[in-house]
């Protein structure tokens, strides 16, 4: 009998417990309030008397705080309007959110003034912070926050992400920080509908990978997006880069994807890849910006570039210095001030299907470059020269240059070899094609210069004659 009570003491005893627990796990709402009527007046009071799944829910007001987030909690306005709930630094030299805990959501503030003056020690609006800080530690992440509809604004850094993956940040507008958004060693985080203004620093990353940033709207900052030192296999998409000093920056990144970016009106280049390895252009517009549509510099090489457009600029696409084996397919680079494509001290690189027309000096233009291909090309209309191969070495021209006079078509002087240029279309130029003292295979191209002007009948008949020559002479072969 002794042993039965014992056992139903014990199970009472675990139902009470279990019925205890299961209370506790019970999320609750806790109110903030700035005057009184709630159950706090600070966000940090609340955070402190929470347990993780909480909402703290924070009325209308200005709070003057330095909030220590370090447990699973959703802390939201309750208007959802920034413009009407603002949380102050109360210490400029600290961040107005410090995230330490997974899972927080921060949503429909104005979170403002950590904008500490130390050069070495910034202060952040929003700081997701996964660095350890005893080492070594595992699993010190910061994972699966969301940061939506706030506005950061006068800050040292808007939002610091360091050591920390798997967020989101989506539809914040970024302006007036020192740098707008900042990830630091952070991956497979997402980056949408931010509008990043008026910033001296748009979105930085300093190490990362599969990270993506959609449909964000970059704009009037110093540099719009700058991706340094191994932040390799990350996503643009559809993201808007314009009027900025410089538009989209990448230094030493591989593996990334731009696609359908919009990259316009920049004061310096539109995009702009140094050192930087076997990452992917497709279909992005780079358009009337100062210096460079698109410009890949400096050991930037196995780069694909397809149908891209880079027009009105100073130059549409440049390649410099051993960028070598990319290939740029399908491009449209028109009425340049100087270029549309200009390759300048490569090699092994395939020019073919684009487009360089309207051009003020020449289409497709080439200095030092050696065993680089330039098939299937069309560059009309440019002051100069469609294609223009300057300091070439070997003399030997193959003779099946299609033209209807030989003159205006190719012009022997001085030394980038080794480079095959066939089947281009090269009309109403300054002149078609010049190959400075050749050593390049020149194939079949089709010329039409405007060198001949004074019998425009006669110039046309014969470049039909020719053009049916060239279709002859492909037949047999």
């Amino acid at each position: 009998m002794q042993m039965k009570s014992s056992n139903a003491i014990y199970i009472a005893i675990t139902i009470v417990f279990l019925i205890i627990t299961s209370s506790n796990v019970t999320a609750d709402t806790i109110i903030v309030n700035d005057n009184g009527n709630a159950d706090y007046t600070t966000i940090q009071a609340a955070v402190n008397a929470s347990t993780n799944g909480d909402t703290i829910l924070v009325h209308p007001g200005k709070y003057s705080e330095n909030i220590d987030v370090d447990k699973e909690l959703a802390i939201v306005s309750e208007s959802g309007n920034p413009d009407d709930t603002a949380v102050q630094a109360a210490d400029s030299n600290d961040s107005v959110f410090h995230v330490t805990a997974n899972n927080v959501t921060i949503s429909g503030f104005n979170i403002t003034g950590a904008n500490s003056t130390e050069k070495n020690s910034p202060a952040y609006g929003i700081y997701l912070d996964g660095v350890p800080v005893f080492v070594p530690v595992k699993d010190t992440e910061v994972q699966g926050c969301i940061i939506t509809n706030n506005r950061l604004f006068n800050n040292s850094i808007g939002v610091f992400l360091e050591g920390s993956s798997n967020n989101v940040l989506s539809n914040n507008t970024a302006s007036g920080n020192r740098i707008a958004i900042f990830l630091s060693s952070s991956n497979n985080s997402e980056l949408s509908n931010n509008a990043v203004l008026n910033n001296e620093g748009g979105i930085l990353m300093y190490g990362g990978s599969n990270n993506t940033f959609n449909n964000n709207n970059i704009s009037n900052n110093g540099i719009a997006i700058v991706l340094h030192f191994y932040s390799n296999d990350n996503t643009f998409i559809n993201n808007r880069v314009s009027d900025n000093e410089h538009g989209i920056y990448i230094r030493e990144a591989s593996n990334l994807t731009l696609i359908n970016n919009t990259a316009n009106f920049n004061k310096r280049d539109g995009i702009y890849l140094d050192s930087s390895h076997y990452n992917v252009l497709e279909g992005n517009t780079a358009n009337s910006n100062g210096e460079h549509g698109i410009y890949l510099n400096d050991f930037s090489w196995g780069n694909y570039l397809g149908n891209n457009t880079a027009s009105n600029n100073e130059h549409g696409i440049l390649l410099y210095y051993y960028s070598d084996h990319n290939s740029l397919i399908n491009n449209t680079a028109n009425s340049n001030e100087q270029y549309g494509i200009y390759l300048n001290e490569i090699s092994n690189n395939s020019i073919e299907g684009n487009t360089a027309n309207s051009n003020k000096v020449h289409g497709i233009y080439l200095k030092s470059s050696t065993f680089n291909t330039i098939i299937n090309n069309t560059a009309n209309l440019n002051d100069y020269h469609g294609i223009n191969l300057n300091q070439s070495n070997n003399k030997r021209v193959n003779t099946d240059i299609v033209t209807h006079d030989f003159k205006y078509c190719k012009f022997l002087e001085d030394s980038s070899n080794n480079n095959t240029v066939s089947g281009n279309h090269l009309f109403d130029n300054g002149k078609g094609l010049v190959a400075n003292v050749s050593e390049n295979n020149i194939g079949i191209n089709y010329i039409n210069d405007r060198g001949i002007t004074e019998m425009p009948f006669i110039g046309s008949v014969l470049t039909l004659i020719m053009l049916g020559i060239a279709f002859m002479f492909m037949r047999r072969k």
